[in-house]
Parts: structure tokens; C-alpha cells; sequence
């Protein structure tokens, strides 16, 4: 479970941001929170994010994937003497430019861990890991490659040396411990690693296709689909799978000559349970004959819901952070109500699963607590910066923050020109 992320110095982030799911002592609807040690009032399972275009929404969730990546992949993905992915405000990678400093806190077997790093395209420049077993903090590790000693190991910490000489200068060490299968970091890698679900963006010209181990194509998750579709009134009375033999073969092939070790697990899962499938559905009404649509028939919107759908099975089962870029895309409003409405369920939300989505639906502020949106503003010198709407302690509903949100009134909306006399200007212009 995600508690708090904290960024510096990333994209349009000069300044260093907190995104926060410890809830605040308001007293707000939903009232479902997640107990937590450390947490006073429980922690949130949505943020929602709220702002104008290119006002920076995204780039706080890419921070996050960011974070996700590096901790994955930097001692499998980069070689030797790679350059770090890097970023930075404004993408100044000049000699002056300040390193990216992210932090994540998370609970890990039911403990707080804060774990953090400093890096630049050249290296990784600081590091850290602590945690609080019984209510004070405990160092796990910190290094720091501007000092002279730069290795600081706890002494609750065992089993470090051998992962310290492995560590490259563009490697994590928690990244490093994993792959040497470092007991405690081990727990560690694998808590931060699995707790994030990102939602990559469908191909426009194509239709969702689903792997073997899709929670999706699950017998006994099935009756839930169909309610699902029912209660999005897609008009489904029926689905089946069809295999893509052809298909598979064509990404066994790629996925093999790509050599990214990222990709065994999937290609494994190929070889075991079969090839990719993709979900024909039959339309009509209840109870009467009906006809059947091959996926390309199918609106985008049903494309984006079925691919949303299975990432959500696995993430309401697993206890995982779901990341979706614009929640509203080709999705009716009250269909993102729904689905945000079963992470702030508790009898649906059993597993401690969390939320953290963009949208520009102001519909949506009316079924999260105030310290669950977030607003985002870019200024005028291009940053980006966060306001939690439960700061603004004038408005005390929410449906006086839809209403001052829609006013303007504590920000996260675009200030927009005259567009009409724009437009006649183009016609003068002709």
C-alpha cells in the first residue's frame, strides 16, 4: 500500500511535490479509508488529479512509472556505463542542471519503509532505505556518493557486501539486492515493484488481445464480467474467446530476439497456458437470439473498458495501485463513477487496492473526499505545483467544491482566451 511520493526536479516539477494518500481528520463521504500503523485516520485508496492541459497531471503519474522503472530495471536493463533515463525541469541536462531526487513511502508486511534516491544521467548519487519495525525510524542503508565514505549499512541489515560490489554506478542498490536475492530487500523490491499497475494507451488502430494469464478470460470471474457489462449497458448477452495462434507467434518471435529479461515471465506464460486470445461479444437483448461482433466492430469505448477491466480484476485481487492516465478516455461519465465508486467500496475493495487517475470530469468531485482531490497548476514560469482541495478550508462540501472548482476559484482549471474572435481572425486571415 502506497502512503505518500514525493518528486524534484522532473519534467515540469522544478520544485519538489508530495503526493499524499494519508487522509486528513475531515470528516467527508466516502467514509471508506484503509487502516494503517503511523495513520491516524486511515490512508485513501483514490487520488484523483484535476487540472488544465499540459498543466503537469501526467507528468506526476510518469514520476511515479518513473520510479517503478529505474527500481525494475536498472541493474538487469542498462549496461555498464549507460546513461540513467533522465528527465530533469525543463529538460535542461546541461552540467548545472540539479539532479531528480523521488521518494516513495509504502508499507511493506505492515511496516512504514521510506525509500528514496538522487540520480542524474551519469549515476545514481544518493540512495536510501529506512523503516519504522516499532514506531521509530530505523536506517536500512544510505548511500551517498558525494561524501567520502559513501556506504552506511544498519546493522539490523545484514548480507550487504557482496550486493555493494555488484552495485554500478547507474544501478539502485535495492535493484542490485534483488537480483542477488537479498533476503529482507528482496521483500522490499518485491513489495515497490508489485504495488504499481500502470495503464499503457490502447492502440487507436487496433483492439485489446489478452494473455493466458489474463484475469479477464478466468471461468470464475466471468459472472462478474457479464454483470459488469450489463451494468455498463453495452447490450452483452454473451462472450467467447477465440485463440490467435498467428498472432502469438508473431510476439513470441519478437518478444525472444528483444532480449529484454522483462519479458521471460510473459513468454513463459505463453508457452504454458496458451496462445493470446482476443474476446468476441453477442449483442441483443435477454433472453432472444442475438448476433455476435468481432472485435474490430467494436466501439473504442468497449475496447478501452474491457482492457480496463482486466487490469482491474488484477488489481482489486492483488492489493495493487492502479495508475490510468485520463480515466474519462472514451468512457461515459457515469461508467468512471462506477469504477471509482468500487475502490471506495469496502465490501469490493477487500485487498487494500488504490486508485491514482487523471481526468478533467468534474463529475467525478462528487464522489471522492475532498483529500482525495488533487489539483494541478502550471505557473506562469512553466512549473508545475500540487494543491489537496481539503487545504482550501472555506468549502466544506463537495458539492461546493464542484461548484468553486467550475468557478475557478482554487484553480486546477484553464484560463481560457476569446476563442470566437480567434476564430474570426482565421476567417480574415483566408
Amino acid at each position: 500500500m502506497i502512503l505518500r511520493f514525493g518528486v524534484e526536479n522532473f519534467r515540469s516539477f522544478r520544485d519538489r511535490a508530495e503526493l499524499s494518500f494519508v487522509s486528513t481528520a475531515r470528516r467527508d463521504e466516502p467514509s471508506h479509508r484503509f487502516e494503517s500503523p503511523g495513520a491516524a485516520h486511515g490512508v485513501l485508496p483514490v487520488v484523483g488529479l484535476w487540472g488544465a492541459n499540459a498543466s503537469g497531471k501526467s507528468n506526476l503519474l510518469f514520476a511515479l512509472v518513473e520510479l517503478h522503472g529505474l527500481v525494475k530495471r536498472s541493474f538487469t536493463g542498462l549496461q555498464p556505463g549507460q546513461p540513467v533515463p533522465w528527465a530533469p525541469w525543463r529538460l535542461d541536462k546541461g552540467g548545472d542542471a540539479p539532479p531528480t531526487t523521488m521518494d516513495i513511502d509504502l508499507l511493506v508486511d505492515g511496516v512504514r519503509h521510506h525509500y528514496g534516491f538522487r540520480y542524474s544521467s551519469e549515476r545514481i548519487i544518493e540512495e536510501w532505505l529506512y523503516a519504522w519495525p516499532v514506531g521509530s525510524q530505523r536506517v536500512l542503508f544510505h548511500r551517498n556518493h558525494d561524501e567520502d565514505d559513501p556506504w552506511y549499512f544498519g546493522p539490523s541489515l545484514k548480507d550487504t557486501r557482496r550486493v555493494q560490489k555488484a552495485t554500478r554506478p547507474n544501478s539502485l542498490y535495492l535493484s542490485a539486492a534483488a537480483q542477488h536475492n537479498h533476503a529482507y530487500l528482496g521483500q522490499v523490491y518485491k513489495a515497490l515493484v508489485g504495488s504499481m499497475v500502470a495503464v499503457p494507451l490502447l492502440d487507436t488502430k487496433g483492439h485489446p488481445v489478452f494473455a493466458p494469464s489474463s484475469a479477464l478470460l478466468e471461468p470464475s470471474l466471468r459472472p462478474v464480467l457479464m454483470s459488469l457489462l450489463a451494468a455498463a449497458d453495452f447490450g452483452v448477452t454473451g462472450v467467447r474467446e477465440v485463440e490467435l495462434p498467428e498472432a502469438t507467434e508473431n510476439l513470441r518471435a519478437n518478444l525472444s530476439s528483444s532480449g529484454n529479461p522483462d519479458f521471460d515471465g510473459f513468454l513463459a506464460d505463453i508457452e504454458q497456458r496458451g496462445p493470446l486470445k482476443e474476446l468476441w461479444l453477442t449483442h441483443g437483448a435477454p433472453g432472444e437470439d442475438g448476433w455476435e461482433s468481432p472485435p474490430a466492430l467494436e466501439s473504442r469505448g468497449t475496447h478501452v473498458f474491457l482492457h480496463r477491466m482486466d487490469l482491474m480484476f488484477q488489481v482489486l485481487r492483488n492489493g495493487a495501485l492502479w495508475i490510468i492516465d485520463e480515466i474519462d478516455m472514451s468512457l461515459h461519465p457515469d461508467l468512471c463513477r462506477a469504477i471509482v465508486q468500487l475502490f471506495t467500496n469496502p465490501s469490493v475493495n477487500k485487498a487494500g487496492a488504490q486508485l491514482l487517475f487523471t481526468t478533467h470530469d468534474r463529475g467525478l468531485l462528487s464522489v471522492l473526499r475532498t483529500d482525495e482531490v488533487v489539483l494541478v497548476e502550471k505557473g506562469r514560469d512553466g512549473a508545475s505545483t500540487l494543491h489537496v482541495a481539503s487545504d482550501f478550508k472555506t468549502y466544506r462540501t463537495r458539492d461546493d467544491l464542484r461548484q468553486v472548482h467550475e468557478q475557478g476559484r482554487i484553480g486546477g482549471v484553464p484560463v481560457l482566451g476569446d476563442l470566437p474572435m480567434v476564430v474570426e481572425d482565421i476567417h480574415r486571415g483566408s
